[in-house]
């Protein structure tokens, strides 16, 4: 990736824009690729200061969103993310600028990427071995129960605080010793991404010691591997909800929980949480068509002769207003359904 040529400056900055122009507070310049030349870029003025520079932590969680949709839905990238190129508008806008250096993220690694975030947010160190493989890091001839071994030990503390509290910096820095033990591979791909991320936590810290990009990025792929069409993540799903067997009801509870954080508001406030609200926005969600795979899975619990939750020794109070309100989920189903069968047959 070499900024050479002003035209393909151009052409990515147009593709930029076309797939993350239009998102919330987000301001990608237009590009005018029919009078720019190979020496001489033309585009739109763009006014404003360096997002570094203004105490903005709204934008910054828009930065977030943003390298979400960048990195784990389309997979086109800003390569270069320095506080140089996020400006904030006057009007209040997250501005990108210099599209000089773009990557792609294939789809494998955008999976990838994900199972990982997943893995490790639940402590399965044993399959975050396996994605380190997939990801490129590690070469398939890695000795899988020693990394294991070694991510655990590097990673138990730190995720045991839960993900709200998880540090992106210091994970990348305890693995530091481990990534020499065992030769790890950085492609160049994964160290854009990093820096991305990192950017972005450092500009955030600025502005409030304890902000953990992990903890804004995470929502978004819980809600991604809830809704997302795709074989391989439905897969992953099913597995990460299943352990020998027995359904792991606390582990789609944090998923829909998580889920619901992913959200972008101008007012950023800590709201008490309302276990009544969320049941009722968690069962919203299955009865909706992006809920469709979640639902079938709950159905599937409920149609077993017995049903075999997993449930720690602490049941927290959402999990046991899910399981009582599971009942009332099915006869909502069951009206759903029945309207719609009116409604095809045009019964009043």
């Amino acid at each position: 990736m070499q900024e050479m040529d002003y035209r393909k400056e151009a052409r990515n900055g147009l593709k930029f824009r076309q797939l993350y122009g239009g998102l919330k507070d987000v301001f990608v310049p237009q590009m005018y690729a029919e009078k720019t030349t190979r020496r001489v870029l033309l585009m739109e003025w763009v006014e404003g200061q360096k997002l570094s520079e203004v105490k903005d932590l709204y934008l910054v969680e828009v930065g977030v969103y943003c390298s979400f949709n960048q990195l784990l839905e389309y997979g086109f990238y800003h390569a270069d993310p320095h506080p140089g190129n996020l400006l904030r508008t006057f009007d209040g806008k997250l501005a990108y600028l210099d599209f000089g250096m773009v990557g792609e993220f294939k789809q494998e690694l955008r999976d990838g990427f994900i199972e990982a975030c997943l893995h490790l947010v639940n402590r399965d160190f044993d399959a975050l071995a396996k994605d380190f493989v997939t990801l490129g890091l590690l070469p398939p001839t890695a000795q899988k129960d020693a990394v294991t071994k070694a991510l655990t030990d590097v990673f138990q503390s730190a995720v045991a605080k839960g993900v709200r509290n998880i540090s992106f910096g210091d994970l990348l820095g305890n693995l530091g010793s481990t990534m020499y033990k065992f030769k790890f591979r950085i492609p160049s791909y994964f160290s854009l991404v990093i820096r991305s991320l990192a950017v972005l936590e450092g500009i955030a810290i600025s502005l409030n010691p304890d902000y953990k990009v992990l903890s804004s990025t995470y929502p978004w792929i819980a809600r991604k591997v809830l809704t997302d069409s795709s074989p391989q993540l439905k897969s992953t799903l099913r597995t990460l909800l299943y352990k020998d067997g027995m359904f792991r009801i606390d582990r789609l509870e944090s998923l829909l929980t998580e889920s619901l954080r992913a959200r972008t508001e101008r007012v950023l406030v800590e709201q008490k949480e309302d276990n009544h609200m969320v049941i009722t926005q968690i069962l919203s969600f299955t009865l909706t068509e992006k809920g469709a795979f979640v639902r079938e899975i709950l159905l599937e619990e409920l149609a077993k002769e017995r049903t075999n939750f997993k449930t720690p020794r602490r049941v927290s109070k959402i999990r046991v207003h899910l399981l009582n309100s599971l009942p009332y989920f099915v006869t909502i189903l069951v009206k759903q359904i029945r309207a719609s069968y009116l409604r095809l047959h045009g019964i009043d």
